[in-house]
């Protein structure tokens, strides 16, 4: 027997995307059939670029502040999907592409998968991580988060590397995602001192507005709360590595550099800035050590559920060791 077509909803929320859009919508428009598009507040012309795509339309502003500035994600998320009326849905930003390739597994899970939802591949750079972005129109599948918002879903996940969204960001006149992670995040902390995830994140923002040191203290705090969650444990112990490091602080962030590789060695990125920091010492032998060691590592891991950046497999330390032999070389 043949299975019956499942239809696609794609579903978005945006606000002020006419310079991204377009191009979002015109990448996956052979995948979706039906386009259901919820505007938070735009006031350039964001509304008529969905109406030229056929999206079903809808001004949203349940989710933002007296200023106008959104304040929760998940509310507008799920505010989409109560427009969405196919079996499965597909999540997007309009600041995100869909790979012209991945068009054809995403009808076929719609299809044939006996799953309720698909962790597809997310790139930006060279930076990578799984997400949940398809996923069966449920009752029960809702977002979850006043940012960083994630699908909660009840039933199996499949995998799928070989559907790709790749993350084209455009932020030109708009409030920075360090800005909103700050303010959203310590928002949330408000509300639930002890949520994990948000203080995670706020340590992530703070390390990028270069509050170094508010930031260790912030990934210290999250070790010292999440003892299960490995991933979640070896991606703060490296960013207080990075935190050292950007300090200038060499020995420190070997410390941490060894104290995330003791949580899982497998990934190349603590290797490398272990590395990074013998190589500021001058201790070269050393830092070559931990560059070969990063090749070892070969891949990321597949089960890994936290951003790798994949230059740090290869690239950078093949990089750092052929400056090595050069200088060699030269002496």
């Amino acid at each position: 027997m043949v299975p019956t077509r499942s239809r696609i909803s794609a579903c978005l929320m945006v606000r002020d995307e006419g310079r991204v859009l377009a191009r979002c919508l015109a990448s996956m428009q052979s995948v979706y059939d039906e386009l259901c598009i919820l505007d938070t507040g735009s006031v350039d012309n964001t509304p008529q670029i969905a109406r030229e795509f056929g999206a079903k339309f809808r001004r949203f502003t349940d989710c933002n502040d007296r200023d106008g500035r959104i304040i929760d994600f998940s509310l507008a998320r799920n505010a989409s999907l109560q427009m969405a009326r196919g079996d499965w849905i597909l999540s997007i930003d309009a600041d995100e592409v869909l790979r012209k390739s991945s068009v054809e597994r995403i009808r076929w899970h719609a299809r044939h998968d006996d799953n309720v939802a698909v962790r597809v591949r997310m790139l930006s750079g060279a930076t990578e991580w799984p997400a949940v972005r398809l996923f069966r129109r449920l009752p029960e599948h809702e977002f979850v988060g006043r940012v960083h918002e994630a699908i909660s879903i009840d039933g199996s996940i499949a995998t799928d590397r070989s559907i790709v969204i790749r993350n084209l960001p455009n932020k030109k006149g708009k409030e920075s995602a360090v800005l909103r992670d700050l303010r959203l995040c310590s928002l949330a902390l408000e509300e639930d001192p002890k949520n994990g995830k948000m203080i995670f994140y706020l340590a992530r923002a703070l390390r990028r507005a270069c509050r170094l040191d508010s930031a260790i203290e912030e990934y210290q705090r999250y070790l010292e709360l999440e003892k299960e969650f490995q991933p979640g444990r070896h991606a703060a112990a490296y960013g207080i590595a990075v935190c050292h490091l950007l300090n200038r602080d060499w020995r420190r962030a070997i410390r941490a550099g060894k104290a995330s590789v003791s949580i899982d060695p497998r990934l190349a990125e603590s290797h490398c800035l272990i590395a990074d920091a013998y190589l500021a010492l001058s201790q070269y032998g050393l830092a070559m050590r931990w560059y070969q060691s990063a090749l070892r590592c070969k891949a990321p891991p597949p089960d890994h559920p936290h951003f790798v950046n994949r230059s740090f497999y290869s690239t950078y330390p093949l990089q750092q060791l052929k400056l090595f032999r050069i200088s060699y070389h030269k002496k």
